[in-house]
């Protein structure tokens, strides 16, 4: 039989260690520490709990593109095994020198490194005024080898996993009709400002749908409602178009505008019911019916918000311990479209709020019961209010007043951020719709009188700046002449932050979940 090996009981000491590991093989150990910036700088790593360390493969050499070791759960132990050389026969002994509960593992490598031509380095260390010789000698700008301008961050591959589209059809030989527009489930037609394309034509009244289960004298009605309001006005807006309107009337209606209106998905008449055939972008009479929107109501809404601007602090979290590896689907139209969808329906639901009850309301009643302000007619939310400009001239006298300087002097084309107007109108018009809306919800008098100031220096600005756009196209042809730019139109126009896109435009197919329930509750 075999002898059992000798066994060895060992302490675990209290010292903890941090393990690194490396993809490199080390004929001086001592020389380790170089490569992730010596200890100090993996002291200060394991202190601020840095999810990554940097490790650069050539520590000497600035243009070295460093790979990064991941930070990961590990259960290892240092082990000092020594043994005498002159006295072989003596046992060997052990000691555990310190527990790591942590580790820093690269999982791959970098994808390239680059590394400088020899003769540029070697002459680093010449005198100031023989470090250009190198260079003035060179022919081509290649022989440069400078340092590329951006790296790859990427230093891990990408497990990508390409799959078809479930709606995929392939395309056959000949058929190399696109569509004009983009259609939603409902039949919808969404058209972009910025296309060149003409906008949808109506078919006439034998492509109409088929209605089941509604009467004909029903169904008549609606349609004859439908064409007399688009004769009076080419763009209504939803709330505008079906006011005083049952929810019976409305759900019908909902099933023929897709087929006899489209929708703007930017643009100054985003969102709101466009007659088909009719093209704004090319018709200067369009102007009235632009929207004017204004945003971040809370202040306005809710008398427990005092403050003129809102501050977001920002949440960092952070994922500790985790694998840098991901993986990259391909994106999928369908699935972009349905997930589109519902964000922006429940944007749309959330901005719906109600207002905090005043001080007059009961201390029994909740908020939700509260009915909302109406502003000319329709309803005030938190998030955001849109009106068309002929609605508020016609029920604003102050309004009216500040547009009649702008009927003449239209722009010579339509700005997706403006429309026909110039830039220096709006501010005027947001800031008086926002003291009138102060106004209605009952903000405090000093408040308003700040407000009313306010207008008065917007106004002498707008002035000035009519008064210097003279016989120019736009206030902003008139900065690119001045400055001598050769930027086109819509470089000047480029969309803000507060520009929706989609947003509006399906507030009307949400809104119809809302009349079916409406019209089932009806007696």
């Amino acid at each position: 039989m075999t002898e059992p090996r000798p066994t060895m009981t060992l302490e675990v000491p209290s010292q903890e260690a941090v393990c690194v590991e490396m993809p490199l093989l080390f004929k001086d150990p001592t020389k380790a520490p170089m490569y992730f910036g010596g200890i100090p700088n993996l002291v200060t790593i394991q202190e601020t709990k840095t999810p990554f360390l940097p490790i650069k493969l050539r520590p000497g050499e600035p243009n070295c593109k460093p790979i990064f070791a991941d930070r990961a759960k590990t259960q290892t132990f240092v082990l000092a095994v020594s043994k005498s050389k002159k006295r072989p026969s003596e046992p060997a002994t052990a000691a555990i020198t310190a527990v790591a509960t942590e580790k820093f593992v690269c999982e791959g490598m970098a994808d390239y490194q680059y590394f400088a031509a020899p003769k540029y380095l070697a002459c680093m260390d010449a005198p100031p005024a023989k470090r250009l010789e190198v260079y003035r000698s060179v022919s081509h700008l290649e022989d440069l080898e400078l340092v590329p301008e951006v790296f790859s961050r990427v230093d891990l591959p990408l497990k990508y996993e390409f799959k078809q589209r479930p709606q995929f059809k392939p395309k056959t030989e000949g058929d190399e009709t696109a569509p004009v527009t983009k259609t939603n489930g409902r039949g919808v037609q969404y058209v972009n400002f910025r296309s060149d394309k003409d906008v949808p034509q109506f078919k006439g009244p034998d492509h109409m749908p088929k209605t089941r289960g509604i009467p004909i004298e029903l169904e008549e009605h609606v349609l004859n409602f439908i064409r007399r309001k688009f004769e009076e006005r080419p763009i209504w807006q939803r709330h505008t178009l079906f006011e005083n309107s049952s929810a019976a009337e409305r759900r019908v209606a909902l099933r023929f505008l897709p087929f006899m209106c489209y929708i703007f998905l930017n643009g100054p008449w985003r969102g709101m019911w466009v007659r088909m055939g009719y093209d704004p972008r090319t018709t200067p009479s369009s102007a009235p019916y632009q929207m004017l929107e204004i945003r971040g109501n809370r202040e306005l809404v809710h008398a427990t918000v005092s403050r003129t601007v809102k501050t977001h602090q920002k949440k960092v979290t952070r994922f500790r311990y985790t694998s840098r590896l991901t993986t990259v689907v391909q994106s999928m139209d369908a699935e972009d479209d349905v997930a589109l969808h519902f964000k922006q329906k429940k944007r749309h639901n959330r901005s719906k709020t109600t207002v905090k009850m005043s001080s007059s309301t009961a201390v029994g009643d909740n908020d939700d019961d509260s009915p909302a302000h109406l502003i000319y007619g329709l309803p005030l939310s938190t998030g955001y209010f849109h009106i068309q400009l002929c609605d508020l001239r016609e029920k604003n006298e102050g309004i009216n007043e500040c547009m009649n300087h702008f009927d003449n002097r239209l722009r010579a084309s339509a700005s997706i951020l403006t429309g026909w107007y110039p830039t220096c109108m709006f501010p005027v018009l947001r800031e008086k719709l926002r003291h009138h809306i102060a106004t209605v919800v009952g903000r405090p008098q000093d408040e308003l009188l700040l407000r009313e100031k306010q207008i008065q220096s917007l106004e002498r600005t707008m002035m000035e700046e009519l008064e210097a756009r003279g016989d120019v196209d736009s206030d902003e042809n008139n900065k690119k002449t001045a400055a001598g730019a050769g930027e086109s139109d819509d470089e000047m126009d480029e969309p803000s932050a507060d520009e929706a896109t989609a947003d509006d435009a399906t507030a009307d197919e949400d809104d119809e979940e809302d009349d079916e329930e409406e019209t089932k509750c009806d007696p």
